[in-house]
């Protein structure tokens, strides 16, 4: 009983503020509430799917989404793997708990100021000879690939699952599990690929997910980093409420309910109890 109540109030204080909250955006959306209502209307769902903007700025963060993922935990495994074989500990591993510190504002200054044309690498590279001008140096922030995103990404999230994936390993015991497959005849390969690999995955998945949420919803290192157009759909958002267009702030709330609905559903379809299969062992 006291655990049902305790589990209770947990999801009042934080499912609250939240259904809360998008309540307030659906109606704001339907023009029953705002500055501007004047009743019922779809006038501003159908402005909101009128162009391509919206379609755009959610298939951007999800694609910086999905990309920084695929950049992060292929590198964080073989991290682990490395550790796993010469053992833990060492100076970079220590090394790994500093970009732990740092805001992600911070963070995108840091690489904003290393990757922009008038940067640090811009100008090694032009005392180098390598580069006649900023003009000639490639293009990695705000650029339509998102490359200085990615990294900032990389940085910041790559050590916590480098890390997390290191001490999963020695916990699940992975010698034994090792010394099954040789005796399987199983390769080095073999190994990582089919049992290594999966079963840190299979442990880390609810995390990973959640990481997943985390970065679709990413606003601060986009906002510094990335393009106008296209924009991830919290900039999408920001923007139209937040500017001086007040026919624009219905049109915010519509997409907040479209962003929130969707990270709802995707977190349940794959967090729900025994349907998470996204990483077989």
């Amino acid at each position: 009983m006291r655990k049902q109540l305790v589990i209770g109030v947990y999801l009042v204080l934080t499912g609250g503020p939240l259904f809360a909250g998008l309540g307030y955006s659906l109606a704001y959306s339907l023009g029953l509430t705002g500055l501007l209502n004047e009743g019922f209307t779809l006038h501003h769902w159908q402005r909101l799917w009128s162009g391509s903007d919206a379609l755009l700025s959610l298939g951007y963060s999800l694609y910086l989404t999905v990309a920084s993922l695929t950049l992060i935990l292929p590198a964080a495994v073989l991290f682990a793997w490395w550790q796993y074989r010469k053992g833990r500990g060492g100076l970079f591993h220590k090394i790994l708990f500093l970009p732990l510190t740092f805001p992600p504002l911070i963070a995108a200054f840091a690489w904003y100021y290393l990757l922009s044309p008038g940067g640090l690498l811009s100008r090694a590279s032009f005392q180098a000879g390598f580069t006649g001008g900023i003009g000639d140096f490639p293009r990695l922030v705000n650029d339509a690939w998102g490359i200085g995103i990615l990294l900032t990404h990389l940085f910041l999230i790559f050590p916590l699952f480098a890390i997390l994936f290191a001490h999963q390993a020695e916990k699940e015991r992975m010698g034994e599990l090792e010394a099954i497959s040789r005796t399987l005849g199983g390769s080095d390969r073999q190994f990582l690929q089919g049992v290594f690999a999966p079963l840190l995955l299979k442990r880390s998945s609810p995390l990973i997910v959640l990481y997943a949420i985390f970065l679709f919803g990413a606003y601060e290192v986009p906002l510094l980093l990335g393009r106008s157009s296209p924009r991830v759909a919290t900039l999408f958002i920001t923007e139209k409420m937040t500017k001086y267009n007040l026919l624009d702030v219905p049109v915010g709330h519509a997409m907040a309910v479209v962003y929130t609905l969707s990270v709802i559903t995707l977190a349940t379809l794959l967090l729900r109890r025994g349907r998470f299969k996204l990483f077989e062992v």
